[in-house]
């Protein structure tokens, strides 16, 4: 169970993981050694998954943003010996996909995607993710603006 501490430190390791214990320490009025401490903890329980850097997708070459429904072709995919688990893990393994989601409703996956440019996301539409033929449908949105993304879960955003 999380207490108030370890949500303050947590939000503060959100903001920017590059901060140093002591800095933490000094903004959240928390002694450096039971930030330390939970810090160690709280990553060795998987509350913190990874540390990890945010990139500008612009910035890098991949500015095209993507969501995709799709359903799985259940017939095929069973006769060349694939379980739904199987086909996911085929799809979740290519670089332009950042997100695969199960979904309720008529849809069975929700993928977000990344690619250079709308030939490059037509290209893994038509060569990746339909061939095999495992996808049954697809339904693909491209994001025109991104208003917030995220990968924050406790940080609101307010600078000190």
């Amino acid at each position: 169970m999380l207490d108030e501490k370890d949500l303050r430190i947590l939000a503060e390791l959100e903001r920017d993981c590059r901060q140093r214990t002591n800095q933490i320490a000094k903004i959240t009025d928390i002694p450096i050694t039971t930030v330390f401490n939970r810090i160690k903890k709280l990553y060795s329980s998987g509350h913190i998954k990874q540390f990890s850097a945010v990139l500008d997708p612009e910035k890098i070459g991949k500015p095209l943003l993507a969501f995709v429904f799709v359903t799985i072709n259940r017939e095929t995919g069973q006769e060349e010996g694939n379980s739904d688990q199987t086909i996911i893990t085929r799809i979740a393994s290519h670089q332009e996909v950042q997100e695969v989601h199960s979904v309720t409703g008529e849809w069975d996956l929700l993928l977000k995607i990344r690619t250079r440019d709308i030939g490059e996301l037509e290209q893994f539409l038509s060569v990746k993710l339909r061939t095999p033929q495992l996808i049954g449908r697809a339904l693909t949105f491209c994001a025109m603006v991104s208003h917030k993304e995220t990968t924050s879960l406790l940080y609101n955003g307010v600078t000190r």
